[in-house]
Formats: structure tokens, sequence, C-alpha cells
């Protein structure tokens, strides 16, 4: 009687798909504001981002399913659609293709042709002895070296190095044989002999939760190793604003087990404290039997070095399926008004 009674209850709530709980609050989507500050998408592909910061040049990379720059001041400059042959280098803000590369660093970015090619799968002649002589040459004058991730569709052209010499790129495919390589989906290649040359990005962090703003990749926080060897680790990432949420309502069953109720579905109301100012919304949000309230939120902040030099933090909302959004998935910049 009891279990026919709630699969009555369940059976209804789907059919009928009630409201979730009404708010003053907006929705993300709506852009939620302060007095001095506002949220603004800036991606609204619903996969975790991969978000990282150029100390050297004072902006994000965001990389989705678009790779895009976005200013110390939180506006999208520059986006560029991600591809099988067009990708953003681990922790750089250079964006490969077969043709070229893409310096986000310039102004205005735009498609840098390779002056020269070597070693490639129709010019291989160079010996262990020639590899040496002519890539240590190419290195030493090179002012940028940076190493892709292996392309194992390539077979012996997956390893690939791109440097930067007297004003032009060069593509330099690596001599397996000649170098002491080291490979990493999540970190790109290492040439013991020839380490890489190149400002480096750095990941944010969710200070609350602890992890990073890797996005699908293990070093969001999923795997040991690859997290020990990251060197924000050993950085501190203060607080600027914090993210807390301040009702939820269970308002729709999601899942049962054998007629019990075990996921529930229901709107949760947040604020986000920035300085002395608060800006408030609304999201659907998850909650498990015996698991925490997952909001299917982060709120990403910079490392404290750089946090004055911008006031950007990025409100990343990443929900599991269509039913557990209004609309709102993707990457928001906090913004000055």
């Amino acid at each position: 009687m009891f279990r026919s009674m709630i699969a009555g209850v369940i059976t209804a709530l789907w059919m009928g798909m009630p409201a979730f709980a009404a708010s003053d609050y907006p929705l993300l989507k709506d852009n939620p504001s302060s007095a001095h500050y506002t949220l603004v998408r800036v991606n609204d592909y619903w996969s975790p981002a991969n978000i990282t910061y150029s100390p050297a040049g004072n902006f994000f990379v965001l990389n989705s399913l678009k790779v895009s720059k976005i200013d110390a001041l939180g506006n999208k400059v520059f986006s560029l659609m991600n591809s099988e042959t067009t990708h953003l280098l681990p922790f750089t803000y250079y964006i490969a293709t077969p043709k070229g590369l893409y310096n986000l660093a310039r102004q205005r970015p735009k498609l840098e042709r390779f002056e020269q090619v070597v070693n490639g799968s129709k010019t291989r002649t160079l010996t262990v002895d020639s590899f040496h002589e002519i890539y240590g040459q190419a290195y030493a004058d090179a002012d940028i070296v940076v190493y892709d991730k292996p392309n194992f569709e390539k077979g012996i052209d997956k390893y690939r190095a791109y440097m930067w010499i007297k004003g032009g790129w060069v593509l330099f495919y690596l001599s397996f044989d000649a170098i002491t390589l080291d490979s990493d989906y999540d970190f790109g290649v290492t040439v013991q002999e020839y380490p890489a040359k190149f400002n480096r990005t750095l990941l944010l962090s969710d200070v609350q939760s602890k992890t990073y703003s890797a996005g699908n990749s293990d070093l969001a926080g999923e795997n040991p190793r690859l997290m020990a060897l990251l060197p924000e680790r050993k950085m501190r990432y203060p607080v600027r604003g914090k993210l807390k949420l301040l009702q939820f309502s269970k308002d729709r069953v999601d899942e049962t087990y054998r007629g019990v109720p075990v996921v529930f579905t229901g709107m949760a109301e947040h604020r986000l404290r920035v300085g002395k100012e608060d800006l408030f919304f609304r999201e659907i949000a998850l909650k498990a039997v015996r698991r925490k309230l997952d909001t299917q939120m982060h709120w990403y902040v910079v490392p404290a070095p750089y946090q004055d030099k911008t006031q950007v933090g990025f409100l990343e909302f990443v929900p599991i399926s269509n039913m557990t959004s209004e609309g709102s998935g993707g990457v928001y910049a906090l913004r000055r008004k």
C-alpha cells in the first residue's frame, strides 16, 4: 500500500512536471547583480571548463567547446572553436592548428603560420646525432619552446614541439630515440634534455571545495598522483567572494529505489558576497540520501599574488542533465559595472 502510494506520487510529479519553488531571486542566466558587480555568462557549454590565468599577460583562458580569451575585466575578447585538429596547448595561451598557432597574448590573435616544418614523416632523415645537433641549435635560438600533448593517432609523428625562433614559428617533430620523453595527456610532453620555455598559465581554485578549474581532467582533484605534480598545490588562494547556500527545497523526486525516493531536486537560493556587496540568485540543486547537497556549481579565484591585478572570479554551473537546470548552465565572470 505504502509503495503504491509513493509510486503514484512520483508518477504525478513526473507527468505534471511541477514548477520549482517560486523566488524573487534571478536565475544565473538573468545576470544577477549588486550595486557594483554583475555575473555575466562567458561560456554556455554544460561540460566542466578548463580555466587558467596568465600572470604574464593578466588575462584568462577558458577552454571548453571553444577556446576563449577573457580579459582582466571579465570581457570575452577572442574565441575559437575547438576541433580534432585545433586545440589549446596544456597550461599555455597557444592554440595549435595544422597550419600554425594562435597566440592569445596578442591584442588581436590571428593564425601565425609555421615558417618551417622539421623532421616530419615526409622529411624524417635525422639520425640521433644529427637530431641533437639541429634540434639543439634550434632550441638555443628559440625564445619559446612548447610541447604538445601526444597525438596517438599519428604514429611516428605523435610528439611535436613548437618553437618561436627569430619572429616565426617552427614545427619540429621529435625523434623518440634521441631524447628522454615523459608524456601525460593532462600535462603534455616533457623532454628532460630540452625543458620547455614558456610562461605557464595557472589554474584557479574553488577554496571552499578545494578543487581546481581543470575541467574534466583528473587535475580537477580526483587523481592524487597528478595533483601532487601541480605547482598550484603550493600556492595560497585567499577567499575573494564567498558563495553560500541560503535555502533548498525538495520539489521533485528524481530517482527511487524499490519505490522509495532517494534523489531529490529542487530550487536552491544562493548568495555570492563580494566585499560588502551581495549577489543573490537561484538554481536547481540535487540532494541524494546520505549525501551532501550538490549545488552543481563552483566559485573560482586566482592565486594570492595576482588578486591585486584582477578582481574577476568565475562561477561555474554544470548541471548533470537538462532536468537539473533552468537553462543557465555554463561559466559566469564576475565583472564590475
